[in-house]
């Protein structure tokens, strides 16, 4: 196997940006609500490798990969690959093909990931998403992720956006977003990523009139469907990376119910009112 370039940048943000946690009082579609400075979960599933349990694995929209382990599990390994994260690139083990199941929904790899130096985590990417037509359900109420082949419910479906230029083999989960600083909006292509509990923001996309506290911009961020949050935004330098990236902190205030649909190419994502949330399960 030749050695490739993986744009794989969703749990690798976990360390920067651990900027909010989610506000439950905020209105149906966080119109105007205030994510405050501290932690945001994160959504996990039970991952077996080789019909082996190997624990739990972060649901990772923003991670251009299909699988992490944070250990071979027995698995060969047997080239490496590029990643690019926040430190920069970096050269990583990869394995051999193998079988394994996420949340009970069986696929085969044609490798995985192992060891990342900002992710001591097993993960599942948006690549597992597409590759099985599996549609995520996230309940921020439960914080359960949950995994069905069926059409997600009613709910505020947002078409997702054409990759930039510069990231056009990474095919997520982009939507187009207003970006609020000091009065001025600038409209900006995100990342909903849900293997990051912190949104961040590339520095230098506005000017800060006084002092930065510790690299963080308090910004407001909207889009007509959802409302618009106030948040701390931690800013970042590294290229090649979208200039705004929106994590649970975020997603959580705008509503409690996301269903992730990976098609071929594209998709969308279906936010449920919170009057109308419940439980994604699905037997």
């Amino acid at each position: 196997m030749n050695a490739v370039r993986v744009e794989g940048f969703g749990r690798l943000l976990r360390g920067l940006a651990k900027a909010c946690l989610l506000a439950g009082s905020a209105g149906t579609w966080g119109c105007g609500a205030f994510a405050p400075p501290q932690y945001a979960p994160l959504f996990t599933t039970p991952l077996t490798v080789d019909g082996v349990d190997v624990g739990e694995a972060i649901v990772d929209t923003g991670g251009a990969y299909e699988v992490i382990l944070r250990d071979d599990f027995g698995l060969k390994v047997v080239d490496t690959v590029e990643v690019l994260g926040f430190s920069g690139p970096e050269e990583v083990p990869v394995t051999e093909p193998f079988p394994y199941s996420a949340g009970g929904v069986f696929a085969h790899a044609d490798f995985a990931l192992i060891g990342l130096s900002a992710c001591d985590c097993n993960g599942v990417g948006f690549r597992f998403f597409r590759k099985t037509g599996t549609v995520l359900g996230l309940d921020f109420t439960t914080m359960r992720a949950e995994y069905s082949q069926d059409t997600p419910p009613h709910g505020r479906d947002i078409e997702f956006a054409t990759p930039p230029p510069e990231l056009d083999g990474f095919d997520s989960a982009f939507i187009e977003v207003d970006v609020t600083y000091s009065g001025e909006t600038k409209r900006l292509l995100g990342l909903l990523d849900t293997g990051t509990n912190g949104t961040v923001l590339r520095r230098g996309i506005f000017t800060p009139s006084g002092p930065v506290f510790a690299n963080r911009l308090t910004i407001k961020v909207g889009r007509e469907e959802l409302g618009v949050v106030s948040l701390p935004a931690t800013l970042f330098d590294t290229e090649g990376l979208p200039d705004i990236i929106l994590g649970t902190d975020i997603m959580g205030v705008w509503s409690d119910g996301w269903y992730f649909t990976f098609a071929p190419e594209g998709g969308m994502v279906t936010v449920v009112p919170r009057a109308e949330t419940s439980s994604p399960v699905h037997d």
